[in-house]
């Protein structure tokens, strides 16, 4: 027995560790084969037409992919360095080219701000309506000084008498003579017109400054509107692009049935939406570079353009400060005050009504008959005299008089708080404005980094296989619609910003300041 089991236990011992060997070769196959039965079809060999679409694609994701340098200059989130309003003056000084823009035929290439701010206020017309209007007050200045002046007249007076009338002397009489009269006493009258007047004319250069702040703040609005249109229209074009790029694609992939008919039209969609957008925004930054030429009064075929972008600059605010200096910088305030000084002297002309008036005079003429001639022949005369005029009674009216003037005083310093209490509320309300823009813009900041971040993953992704070309189109409309919305914050900051200058008083006056300078020389 021992003998017949040798040789099958030599034969275990030789084929045991092959049989082991072959089992673990099978299993190891069939891990392998299952592993690539639940491979998707994606990672299986592509055939020839599924490579030509794979090519089609990669074409168009490298037309579509961005260039070195991007579309949107600088940073878009960037925040400049704190400016004050000194700084930014002085900025926009060294860029204004004005000085060397003639009167005739403007052509406003590369301009900036402070071009157009400097040319609004030296061809608007509603400027030049106001300083007509101190031209008038000056008249009327004028006009009160001479109450107080001699006044120098010639008469002539010539009558026909008959003999009825005149019998003795049988003829007509004749007279010409040279009168002055210089008041001497007017009872407080022409005090109180001369200081209406002069008020009135103080009244007039607030009106022209406040119109000049006016005019700045609506040019500036404009310049702002132009300058968002613009940046709209370059996210508008973007967005084209990315349509075009995205309805190629589709079209491709329905050419070799990858996709539904549904996507091609919804492809064709986007396309003309984005067309139309387009045109829509061309067509609002036209209509904004109108406007702004008309505030300049330019013609329309003016050319203009500008190199400057949209960009947040964080300007000072002080609150309590600007509050407190605003109700002796406001020029609405100082015309309301003027109004009620001008009651208050015209109160004064009031009282002095009934009062003596004492006037010099003196004649010096020719009589002809002469009443001191003995033969009524024409002779020269002189008289020189002091009329004084009293009034005994005037059936109340200079009662009437006083009472409608303080009437008139009351209302003028009722409406003067009225005014003062309104400005407080504007500038509470346009502080308030700003700090909620500053808020809007930190919270569209953070959007749109978000978005950004969301792009720049997605486009990762899509190089990595892992996003469609659809989905990548999808990341990049994300980030061009924060962008606009981050652009439309920016222009509500910079316009509140306006707002709460004008509503201080403070708006333009190192301009105003520059351009009265520029007047007296």
């Amino acid at each position: 027995m021992l003998t017949e089991n040798q040789p099958m236990n030599e034969i275990r011992r030789t084929l045991l560790p092959g049989l082991l060997s072959l089992l673990v070769v099978l299993m190891l196959t069939g891990s392998v084969a299952l592993a690539q039965s639940a491979t998707p079809e994606s990672a299986v060999a592509p055939t020839v037409e599924e490579q030509s679409v794979v090519a089609d694609d990669k074409g168009l994701q490298i037309a579509d992919e961005p260039e070195s340098e991007s579309v949107f200059a600088g940073d878009p989130y960037e925040v400049e360095a704190r400016l004050t309003i000194e700084e930014f003056w002085n900025k926009q000084k060294e860029l204004s080219r004005i000085d060397y823009i003639s009167s005739e035929a403007l052509q406003l290439n590369d301009t900036h701000l402070g071009d157009v701010l400097w040319l609004a206020l030296n061809r608007n017309r509603s400027i030049a309506g106001a300083e007509q209007q101190i031209e008038s007050a000056n008249a009327g200045v004028i006009q009160a000084r001479s109450l107080h002046g001699a006044r120098l007249t010639g008469n002539f007076r010539y009558t026909r008498v008959d003999d009825v009338a005149n019998p003795m002397v049988g003829k007509d009489s004749q007279s010409a003579y040279l009168e002055i009269t210089q008041p001497l006493f007017l009872s407080g009258k022409d005090r109180a017109v001369l200081n209406q007047a002069r008020f009135g004319r103080s009244t007039a250069d607030a009106g022209l400054i406040l119109a000049r702040q006016h005019v700045l703040l609506d040019t500036t609005l404009r310049w702002l509107a132009w300058q968002f249109a613009a940046e709209a229209e370059r996210v508008s074009e973007k967005d084209l692009e990315l349509a075009k790029a995205h309805h190629e694609l589709v079209s491709t992939r329905y050419k070799h049935k990858q996709v539904s008919q549904f996507e091609v039209l919804r492809a064709e969609v986007r396309l003309a939406k984005a067309g139309s957008d387009l045109r829509k925004q061309i067509n609002a930054r036209e209509l904004a570079g109108l406007d702004l030429l008309n505030v300049l009064d330019l013609p329309p075929e003016t050319p203009i353009s500008t190199q400057d972008r949209m960009k947040m600059l964080e300007l000072p605010v002080n609150y309590s400060e600007d509050a407190s200096a605003a109700m002796q910088l406001r020029e609405d305030l100082r015309m309301k005050r003027l109004e009620v000084e001008i009651a208050r002297q015209g109160l004064s002309g009031a009282r002095a009504e009934n009062q003596p008036v004492v006037s010099l005079f003196g004649q010096k003429g020719v009589a002809d008959p002469a009443a001191k001639s003995r033969t009524f022949d024409r002779e020269s005369y002189w008289n020189a005299g002091v009329v004084a005029n009293f009034t005994l009674g005037d059936g109340g009216m200079r009662k009437g008089k006083i009472k409608d003037a303080h009437a008139k005083l009351a209302l003028a310093d009722n409406a003067l708080k009225q005014a003062e209490e309104k400005a407080r509320i504007e500038i509470k309300q346009a502080y308030l404005n700003v700090e909620t823009a500053k808020e809007v813009i930190a919270a569209q900041r953070k959007a749109l980094k978000q978005a950004e971040e969301a792009l720049r993953l997605a486009g990762v992704r899509y190089t990595n296989g892992l996003f469609t070309q659809v989905e990548l189109f999808d990341a990049e409309n994300a980030y061009l619609a924060t962008r606009l919305q981050y652009l439309q914050a920016i222009l509500s900051y910079h316009q509140a910003y306006a707002s709460y200058r004008l509503s201080t008083g403070q708006l333009g006056r190192r301009l105003l300041d520059r351009l009265t300078a520029r007047q007296e020389k």
